[in-house]
């Protein structure tokens, strides 16, 4: 966890801007160029009854291992650029922490959004999607994922991560387009909230393990629970081509391994495998897209997979 005591080398203006434009790459040099976090960070009275308690820190690319210990892979599959920690205290005594993160693009910052949302907690209006659960806020606008973290739940506390959000939302620049793959998802008894955006196969791997299997090298995925138990998963390959050759790799790996057993071996329009916890797993083809069903019965995993575009 973060110590107020840690510090953090600053270059000067120049020198920094130039590291951040060579780091990120021409098509990001503008975005890089909008300088500190921090510009982000309410202060004063911009919050009633709440002060900023300490000084800002900031990380940046791979220096993010020097925040998280051992969370900070996530963040690097899905697309992190830099996060802006602070800390609040109230007048009462009550402490929030407010981390805003800067993803690559709004599509890596729904996808961590979405991650790291439970589905569980309370839908508010802040940004373009928040989820408030207990003494946890997160929301995400643009290409920003904003975390508040209270340490009670009490309603001052609530009240304070609510305020403190607000006032972030309020400075953030940027859309809040889901990606379109999202949109494919089936929308008759989807779950609000269980829908993930995945960007690889430790995301992937969090919701359903495959191990390491071969052919899981894709561009995109989303994962939706529906109302019946069942679960679909969208695997997109960016073309048709690389979804076939994908396919008969984690085809091959399926039949040779002991965590799967081949239901039928009959040519069907969909594949069908028993994982090593007893689920159904079915595997249908659509243009660029790999679709996987998991359910409790094969009939289930079968119908999830042949409703899926």
């Amino acid at each position: 966890m973060f110590s107020a005591s840690m510090k953090v080398r600053r270059a000067s203006v120049p020198a920094a801007l130039l590291t951040l434009v060579l780091a990120c790459g021409a098509a990001a040099a503008a975005a890089c160029q909008e300088g500190s976090l921090g510009a982000y960070l309410p202060g004063g009275a911009s919050v009633s009854g709440w002060a900023r308690d300490g000084g800002p820190q900031e990380y940046e690319g791979e220096n993010l291992y020097t925040y998280i210990d051992g969370g900070a892979d996530i963040y690097q599959e899905y697309g992190f650029t830099r996060v802006v920690i602070q800390d609040y205290k109230s007048a009462a005594g009550k402490s929030a922490s407010l981390e805003i993160f800067e993803m690559s693009t709004p599509a890596a910052a729904f996808g961590m959004f979405s991650f790291k949302r439970s589905g569980s907690g309370k839908a508010v209006q802040l940004g373009f999607e928040a989820e408030l659960e207990s003494y946890y806020l997160n929301f995400w606008k643009g290409r920003f994922l904003v975390t508040l973290t209270g340490f009670d739940d009490a309603r001052e506390t609530v009240d304070g991560l609510l305020a403190i959000g607000a006032a972030v939302a309020a400075k953030l620049p940027g859309d809040g387009r889901e990606p379109a793959l999202v949109g494919a998802l089936p929308a008759d008894g989807l779950k609000p909230g269980s829908v993930k955006y995945i960007k690889g196969l430790l995301g992937l791997n969090n919701l359903y393990p495959f191990y390491t299997a071969r052919g899981l090298s894709f561009t995109e995925a989303v994962r939706g629970l529906y109302d019946d138990g069942t679960t679909l998963l969208l695997l997109d390959y960016g073309s048709a081509g690389s979804r076939q050759e994908a396919w008969s790799e984690l085809r091959a790996f399926l039949e040779g391994s002991e965590r799967f057993a081949r239901v039928g071996m009959e040519q069907t329009e969909h594949v069908l495998f028993q994982d090593g916890k007893g689920r159904f797993v079915a595997f249908g083809e659509a243009e660029t897209r790999l679709i996987v069903g998991v359910a409790s019965s094969a009939t289930a995993a079968l119908l999830i997979v042949s409703r899926a575009p």
